[in-house]
């Protein structure tokens, strides 16, 4: 029942960047088109920190001549002209440039250049930065459009194996498995390089299941050799050899990312009038089938719906705002962004024949950006409550993709978020109002334990057609409400 996350993106960053953020819907709308973006006044700077929109960069000293140079200067001119804060963070800008531009001589080879352009965006401690290589990825060697089908979570502080199939072909690798070594490569590497530069323990996991899901890319029919405990033979090692294979669903391009799999799944849980509804990315030519899924659903007498954005890294902002009229029979805001010379408000209009039940909204570590931006907006109009095993990814800000002159892709932000009521899902992301705990032995037995209480929430509800209230202050940080 679950929809999966970005796949074949990790040459990026394992996020979707907002595209267009604050456009209209799209022009098939059937009822009153949503309100437009709102201006709205800009925020002054800090005055304790000096901006550097007015820099002379021509005034600054040169770097040294490497065969990079060129493309880390273009790198930091386009974050100090269009980073949504001209102080970036206070941080003193010219300064690291000297710093990592000099850093380059010591560059052996593309990828420790690459890697010291990545390491000056890493000081801004913001999310959807990004700097890549021409060609792609330079953090793995495999790549391609199709991958192993298998889908990775951490859970318990191990990789498990929690979705052993994709496009209808079984992996042969049980659910439950521990992933221990991708093509000889412990998996135990690649979490301590994580964790000597997560910012949190939250982005550990995240950022994990981005780097798995990263080394089992492949061209279409090339294997992965998987080595990983079986829960079947008493958690023996067993190696496996296992064929990528392209994802199911209708591929959407848009701008860099391209022949992106879009998927919309809906079902009503059996024996209940509670629908479950799931999509893997927020594209726009996806509203239709996101409006179709819940016509469906209603159709069958939906009382209750679960939302399920786990895995979901985000996409098109503008999808946000059709998908909140099918829920909200008021108009309302499901938050501002911030720019550098201007500020946006994600306007919903009030759609009367929206479904007024109760909505849950399931996230998880790989629920990011619009995604994330969704369930604090609904959150926050008292429309939904959020259910997780843990908080979302913390990476809400939106972000374009730049071609550069050398032929790199740059993915830097452009904007700030925060909810109507000021939360920012940026950082610690959106902590769920419910925190149902995961255990390994939950994905052996083929349970889904988040899906599971907040069916059980929904169906407790006495009062079938009115809203699950969200606690008028979430949950403090770590915790959760049974």
């Amino acid at each position: 029942m679950r929809t999966r996350g970005a796949l074949g993106l990790a040459s990026l960053t394992p996020l979707v960047l907002w595209v267009a953020c604050g456009g209209a819907p799209p022009a098939a709308e059937p009822a009153p088109a949503p309100a437009p973006v709102t201006p709205i006044a800009v925020v002054p700077p800090k005055a304790a920190c000096p901006s550097w929109a007015g820099l002379d960069v021509k005034s600054l000293p040169p770097l040294p001549v490497t065969s990079y140079t060129a493309t880390f200067e273009q790198v930091w001119r386009i974050v100090q002209e269009k980073h949504f804060d001209p102080t970036l963070g206070c941080q003193d800008w010219p300064a690291l440039r000297l710093e990592f531009g000099g850093r380059l001589v010591d560059a052996k080879d593309p990828a420790e250049a690459y890697a010291t352009m990545n390491a000056l965006l890493a000081t801004l401690k913001q999310s959807h930065f990004k700097v890549v290589a021409p060609g792609g990825a330079v953090e793995s060697e495999a790549s391609g459009p199709a991958r192993a089908p298998v889908h990775v979570r951490m859970i318990e502080g191990q990789l498990v194996v929690v979705d052993a199939a994709l496009g209808g072909v079984d992996s042969g690798v049980p659910c439950g498995a521990v992933l221990v070594a991708i093509d000889g490569k412990p998996v135990a590497e690649i979490v301590r390089k994580i964790e000597a530069t997560a910012l949190r323990p939250d982005e550990v996991a995240f950022q994990a299941m981005w780097a798995v899901e990263a080394a089992l890319r492949g061209a279409p029919g090339a294997t992965r050799s998987l080595r990983f405990l079986d829960p079947r033979k008493k958690d023996r090692e067993v190696t496996r050899e296992v064929t990528c294979v392209i994802p199911d669903g209708e591929m959407v391009t848009i701008g860099n990312l391209r022949d992106i799999p879009t998927t919309v799944t809906h079902t009503m849980i059996p024996g209940t009038k509670i629908g479950h509804l799931a999509f893997n990315y927020w594209m726009l030519p996806m509203v239709e089938r996101v409006r179709g899924a819940m016509a469906d659903l209603r159709a069958q007498g939906m009382t209750g719906l679960v939302l399920d954005l786990r895995g979901n890294p985000g996409g098109v902002g503008a999808m946000s705002i059709p998908v909140a009229r099918l829920l909200l029979t008021k108009p309302g805001s499901l938050g501002k962004l911030q720019f550098r010379d201007f500020a946006q408000e994600f306007n919903v209009a009030a759609d009367p024949a929206a479904f007024t039940g109760p909505v849950i909204v399931l996230v998880d570590e790989g629920t990011a950006s619009t995604s994330e931006i969704f369930a604090a907006g609904l959150r926050d109009l008292e429309r939904a409550r959020v259910f997780g095993s843990r908080p979302s990814a913390g990476a809400a800000l939106p972000s374009l993709v730049e071609a550069l002159e050398s032929g790199a892709l740059l993915q830097y932000v452009v904007g700030d978020y925060h909810s109507s009521r000021g939360a920012a899902a940026e950082g610690d992301g959106v902590r769920p109002d419910v925190l149902v705990p995961e255990t390994r032995a939950d994905f052996i037995a083929g349970r889904d334990p988040v899906l599971e209480a907040a069916v059980k929430a929904l169906a407790a509800s006495e009062q079938p057609d009115a809203v699950l209230q969200p606690p008028a202050s979430g949950p403090a940080p770590g915790e959760g409400r049974p």
